[in-house]
């Protein structure tokens, strides 16, 4: 087992298969080949979400959005990303998995 963050673990399965799997609830969220985020639930809002000092005074906050990922099971935020609005979700971390 492989801590990615204190969120998000990569699990061996007994077949030998890597998984991304919440640390909180153990929920298999994709293969470790694929990109966690998109198996995640999303919520999707304003950049000044991100915290007080976020861009104070919202200049051009109507082209940027933070994005939350949850875990589908147990609903534990496993990342976050500042992202301009209407691009593809990041891969943030991509594993070579042997």
């Amino acid at each position: 087992m492989a801590m990615l963050n204190e969120f998000l673990i990569i699990a061996t399965e007994e077949s030998g298969d890597k998984v991304a799997r919440c640390a909180r609830c153990e929920y298999d969220l994709c293969p470790a080949t694929e990109n966690h985020r998109l198996h995640a639930l999303l919520h999707e809002g304003p950049v000044q979400e991100a915290g007080p000092h976020v861009n104070p005074h919202h200049l051009h906050g109507d082209k940027f959005v933070f994005r939350r990922f949850y875990c589908p099971n147990c609903v534990a935020q496993i990342s976050t990303e500042v992202a301009l609005k209407n691009e593809p979700i990041l891969w943030d971390i991509e594993l070579k998995v042997e």
